[in-house]
């Protein structure tokens, strides 16, 4: 008899193949569901115009070389030239080809009514955009040359733990700022909601279980080890003393007291810039880990496996090899498994060829006991899996000729042998595998499955080493799942029981894939080589101990149909989905407004459904729900437990994963993070699309889906806000991330992620680049495009093109033509403040693939519009040139900061490793200026650099942000700062700031309106916030005090009166004892005093004394109504934070007067080391009235605090001298 859950799917899928699956899937013009009438597109779905922009971008990205142009011609399409945008008829009819190839469900619809039509937000990703993320992180770190010796890593972590120096101004309190999961369904954000998703966290690799205390242990890809003391409930952090956040797996075993061990490297097969720092174990919950020895860094990790019958026993499953430990995890060996003649290699520095050759994703030992066993204890099968098989090297040499599985009756070194086994995958197509075990109680534990990905369909798309060039295409075919094989003799022979074909056509699966993913290219499996896992469930058996239930994972998670009749899974059976990919409203990748999906094989269920793209699976005893066991499952949205309790059959479905189980945890990947004055952050997520925490609340909501990177908000109105999906695919949000307007500048050669940057002192001036440099005045109002600066007018509103990067060979020539040895430049970095831009770029900079000395060359620049042949000005081309740069390294630069106060003064840093670090053997590089250092600072405008890194640690910094004189520095191992005199110093030293997570850190920034408050991006362990125990007032860090970040320009243009005093005042007039003095010297060239010159200060010790309180108050003077700059020049050297000197003026004949700005501290130091001349600027409105100028000194009684009232003499501070001051209208 048919269980009663399963008769209405049955008859559902009976009418979907007697006719209802051709009303709906073969009328391709009914894949596109039409918008609502107000032009809305259903929750979780786009329209056809946003994802053509996504289109187009991609387009973009793929004319960036020769060799991208020829791949997309292999594919049948035709490739741009330039700029990639379209050309009237000729290029509107590339873009409706590629679309209809990229979004198949077009197909048969009239490209009139494309503008009418929605599609799904969501849809599985592409092998090409996997890599391409992976590439993102792997650039900045591995370039010039590709790679670095895999112990670069380990030294860095070391010399970051080394620095003990005590720097009182680093001092502050590390918090986390989100409160809570991410939210993925609230309904003011409908871009996300409707996919049946609710809460979700960073991406989960792995799991354990300790019995006897009924814990769950999880290793979280970027966000280190966690621990749950209620079965998943809930989760707190383990990852104690831990040195890095990147695991790939967990163990537990009760050995030695008890030991959790960590093995660490991601184990995705994504970039080679975040492999491990080795293996470490705690005694004590992760609390505090030791590192163990013997097993090398700059691995990847895979898995760990304790021996259930001598739990000292540990395997460890690394891209290195397979390494045992017989003391608990404290030290291990190479077990040296017989790959040929690779075997036992770990040291890719000496054998690089050997890099992919003994990759071992997974490791099982047999468990003693259960029934009809016949595996002897302490067997061993592990599988060497690299995910391309025996693909061939530039060089004819196979990456990995032995994939395969590996087995030993006692896991001794030397002891393994590679299985010739039948009907398994053939040698050539075996890519990765990943292995399940029978373990219960009443099954025979020589029942074993694997997953096999297959090498193969992974090869036709043209992948090559782990990390994979931009321009790779997708693989021929829709999926590379080779095949789910059951063993039932431990490894020595194998039966298939499902193929990836087979699930790919099963209409009856209930696969949100099928049909119109199988369509569109989403076939089930085709993340197999980045995702898979399959597990038994231990309760069930039959009479002779074959497992009777399979969970396995792929994009979904899958099950065997009608597990509760107790078929044996030992050869061929029928699998369906229990975990969708969409639920909510998504069906078949369409809306289509049915009120039940035809394949659905739970048509009432709750539509609710798990993250896609299963990593793990683990099932663990819980006598407390029916069936007395539990599966938690972890994807790349965190921690689901199925709900068995509130389950009356106990049989997997998709109606009982509920919102996901992420409380606790804190995981997530941002990119960059910003804060407005009201406490809201927005953040780009890696998988998790655009992050909002509300500034009250502090919950967290996605608020725009895919992938997202960079992010911006207006400080004074969090409504205003952008976001950045792939390749600078910019959107804006006028009401706080509910809705969001394309505002794609469409560049040429952008990143996958595209860094894009707010002008702090005006909100409405944002700029990014690609080849082109594009900025906009024109904020959420801006429209999608660019136009040349030169020829715009007023009527102009979309981007505008205010310089060209050129090529690598032509850098800065809008005339060059690009090719394959002369590449498009491309941003790297940027940064902007008022009219000053500075923009670092990289011509060739993707170098993970280099093949020759000559291939693939790398070469760093800097263009800016300070400097120049006449003065930079925003939304202009006025002053843009390429700079000479000179003593800069040449590696990857990952940020550029403007000084607030001096904007021909910029810090840069950079990524990589230095040239102590070159890999020897690797492939080589034509230019040899590794250098050393990673934070560099130019004074004139970026034409020649020092290096000031200090005693930074020797590993890829990512982030600069200056607070006031203290320079705040970003790494892969930590976060640093220097005193409150960092800028000044040529060497300064740093100290690390404390309590933040050992997470590479993506970015940090201070919180407009209050520079003590710095807000960090944690990749992989969310968004946190600094608090400085030093405190500084916000009108000392320029562009952070109130009204930063939307006021009017400070470019002083016409001047109504300009004072020089020379000869004489010049009707300026003083009060208060003691008063401002009128005397020399004044301002002289740059910097300098002019001994000859005159002006006024407060300063030595008959002046800047204890408790001063003096103005000067300038002449009545005659200007226009409107926006007006107040400009002067300052020599300042006082108490920071308590003496100082406020700018002020009055519009109604001096009744009242309005603060401008208030200063302290130091000036920039002139050539003698001691503060010199800056100019400063502030906005400010006239009136109809006169307008007066006043500044006004004051100081506190710190200085007879500390001994005498005489403050010049007491601390050494001079005080403040005044010259050159003039008001005009602003520019």
């Amino acid at each position: 008899m048919i269980h009663p859950r399963v008769l209405v799917p049955v008859v559902c899928l009976a009418l979907l193949i007697g006719g209802a699956w051709a009303a709906v899937v073969l009328q391709q013009s009914q894949w596109a569901t039409r918008a609502a009438a107000d032009g809305e597109c259903a929750p979780g779905y786009q329209s056809v115009d946003d994802a053509l922009r996504e289109v187009r971008a991609e387009m973009r990205t793929e004319s960036e070389s020769e060799r991208e142009a020829e791949r997309a011609e292999e594919a049948g399409e035709e490739s741009g030239e330039g700029s990639g945008e379209e050309h009237g008829e000729e290029g509107q009819s590339e873009l409706v080809r590629e679309a209809q190839r990229e979004l198949p469900m077009l197909a048969g619809t009239d490209p009139d009514t494309w503008d009418t039509l929605c599609v799904i937000a969501k849809r599985p990703e592409s092998l090409t955009e996997l890599n391409k993320m992976a590439d993102t992180r792997g650039m900045p770190r591995l370039a010039p040359l590709g790679a670095y010796d895999s112990r670069a890593g380990m030294a860095a972590v070391r010399q970051a733990a080394a620095i003990d120096t005590k720097i009182p101004a680093a001092v502050g309190r590390a918090s986390l700022y989100g409160k809570g999961p991410l939210v993925v369904d609230d309904p003011d954000y409908p871009q996300v909601n409707g996919l049946g998703l609710g809460d979700n966290m960073g991406r989960i690799d792995s799991f354990d279980w300790d019995p006897r205390a009924k814990r769950l242990f999880a290793a979280v890809g970027n966000g280190g080890i966690w621990r749950s003391d209620d079965l998943g409930d809930t989760w707190v952090n383990a990852n104690g003393n831990l040195p890095t956040t990147v695991t790939g797996a967990v163990a537990w075993t009760r050995a030695k007291g008890g030991h959790l061990l960590a093995l660490t490297g991601e184990p995705t097969f994504g970039s080679s810039a975040y492999t491990g720092l080795g293996a470490y174990w705690s005694g004590d919950l992760g609390k505090h880990w030791r590192r163990s020895k013997g097993l090398p860094s700059g691995a990847l990790g895979f898995a760990l496996a304790v021996d259930p019958k001598h739990r000292q026993t540990v395997y460890a499953a690394t891209q290195f090899g397979l390494f045992r430990s017989d003391n608990a995890g404290r030290s291990y060996t190479n077990v040296k498994l017989p790959t040929g003649p690779c075997a036992g290699v770990t040291s890719m520095k000496k054998h690089p060829e050997c890099a992919l050759a003994n990759v071992v994703t997974d490791v099982n030992v047999v468990y003693g006991g259960g029934v009809n066993t016949d595996t002897k204890a302490h067997t061993v099968v592990a599988a060497v899996g690299w995910r391309g098989g025996q693909r061939k090297n530039a060089d004819g040499r196979e990456q990995s000729p032995n994939n395969g599985i590996y087995r030993s009756a006692n896991g001794r070194p030397g002891t393994f042998d590679k299985l010739d086994v039948t009907g398994f995958a053939s040698q050539d197509a075996i890519g990765r595998v990943e292995l399940g075990q029978a373990k219960g109680g009443q099954q025979d534990h020589d029942y074993l499955y694997a997953m096999v990905q297959d090498a193969n369909l992974l090869n036709d798309g043209g992948v090559s080493g782990i990390d994979v060039p931009g321009g790779a295409s997708s693989p021929l075919g829709t999926t590379v799942f080779n095949g789910l094989y059951v063993s039932d003799d431990f490894g020595l022979t194998w039966t298939q029981m499902t193929s990836g074909t087979e699930l790919a056509n099963d209409p009856s699966s209930g696969s949100s894939l099928y049909g119109t993913g199988t369509a569109i290219g989403y076939q089930p499996g085709v993340q197999a080589w980045y995702n898979e896992w399959v597990q038994p469930d231990p309760t069930r058996a039959t009479a002779d101990g074959v497992p009777t239930r399979l969970a396995f994972g792929l994009e979904e998670i899958w099950t065997n149909d009608l597990p509760q009749s107790g078929a044996p899974m030992n050869g061929p059976s029928h699998f369906v989905v229990a975990a969708k990919y969409f639920g909510g409203d998504s069906c078949l990748l369409l809306n289509l407004g049915l009120p039940a999906c035809p394949g659905d094989r739970d048509p009432t269920d709750s539509n609710d459904t798990t993250h896609p793209d299963q990593q793990d699976g683990l099932w663990f005893p819980d006598k407390n729900v029916p069936g007395g066991v539990q599966l938690v499952v972890g994807n790349d949205g965190g921690a689901y437990r199925y709900d068995f309790a509130d389950d009356s059959d106990g049989e997997l479905d998709n109606a009982h994963w509920g919102r996901g189980n992420q409380a606790g945890f804190s995981t997530l990947m941002p990119y960059r993070a910003t804060m407005a004055k009201d406490g809201t952050v927005f953040a780009g997520l890696q998988d998790n699309g655009n992050l909002k925490i509300d500034g009250t609340t502090r919950k967290q909501y996605e608020t725009y889906g895919g992938d997202g990177f960079y992010a911006a908000v207006d400080p004074d109105d969090s409504d205003i806000t952008y976001e950045e999906y792939t390749n600078a695919a910019i959107s804006a949000s006028t009401d706080g991330g509910s809705n969001w307007e394309s505002i794609d500048p469409g560049l040429t050669a952008s990143k996958f992620a595209n860094p894009f940057v707010m002008d702090p002192t005006n909100a409405k001036h944002l700029l990014t680049a690609g080849r082109e440099v594009v900025e906009t005045l024109l904020g959420p109002s801006t429209q999608s495009g660019m136009t040349d600066a030169d020829s715009a007018d007023g009527s102009t509103s979309t981007w505008l093109k205010v310089f060209d990067l050129g090529t690598k060979e032509h850098p800065g020539d809008a005339s060059a033509s690009s090719s394959s040895t002369d590449p498009d430049n491309s941003m790297s970095a940027v940064d902007t403040r008022g009219d000053a831009s500075y923009v670092a770029f990289c011509g060739q900079c993707d170098t993970l693939n280099k093949l020759s000395t000559d291939d693939m060359v790398f070469q760093n620049g800097l263009a800016t519009n300070v400097g120049g042949d006449e003065p930079g000005q925003a939304g202009t081309s006025d002053g843009w040139h390429v700079v000479a740069a000179r003593g800069l390294p040449n590696r990857y630069i990952t940020s550029v900061a403007i000084d607030p106060k001096r904007t021909n003064k910029v810090y840069v840093t950079l990524g990589g490793y230095t040239r102590r670090w070159l890999p020897a053997g690797a492939v080589g590089d034509a230019n040899k200026a590794v250098g050393t250092g990673h934070l560099f600072k130019s004074t004139d405008g970026g034409k020649t650099f020092r290096n000031i890194s200090g005693n930074l640690p020797d590993s890829p910094a990512t982030w600069v942000t200056v607070r006031k004189g203290q320079l705040l520095v970003g790494t892969d191992v930590g976060a640093f700062a220097t005193g409150m005199r960092g800028t000044k110093q040529a060497k300064p030293a740093f100290a690390r700031m404390p309590g933040l997570p050992k997470a590479p850190i993506g970015s940090i920034q201070l919180k407009p309106g209050n520079p003590n408050v710095a807000v960090f991006a944690m990749f992989g362990r969310d968004v946190w916030t600094y608090r400085f125990k030093q405190k500084i007032s916000a009108d000392s860090v320029p562009g952070t005090g109130s009204g930063a970040g939307s006021g009017p320009s400070t470019e002083l243009g016409a001047v109504a009166k300009a004072w020089d005093f020379e000869g004489d005042e010049q009707g300026w007039t003083a009060s208060g004892t003691p008063a401002w003095t009128y005397e020399s010297p004044g301002r002289g060239t740059g910097a300098a005093d002019d001994a000859s010159g005159s002006g006024w200060d407060v300063s030595g010790p008959l002046g800047y004394v204890d408790n001063v309180d003096t103005t000067l108050v300038s002449p009545a003077v005659a200007m226009s109504a409107g926006d007006s700059v107040l400009q002067w020049w300052m020599k300042l050297d006082t108490e920071a934070g308590f003496d100082k000197v406020s700018a002020e003026v009055s519009t109604d004949g001096g009744s009242s007067w309005q603060t401008l700005g208030s200063y302290s501290g130091q000036s920039e130091a002139d050539a003698d080391g001691t503060p010199g001349w800056e100019k400063y600027a502030v906005p400010f409105k006239a009136g109809s009235m006169p307008v007066q100028v006043r500044f006004a000194f004051t100081s506190d009684s710190l200085c007879s605090n500390l001994g005498g009232p005489l403050c010049s003499s007491t601390t050494g501070w001079d005080g403040v001298h005044l010259d050159d001051v003039a008001v005009g209208a602003a520019r």
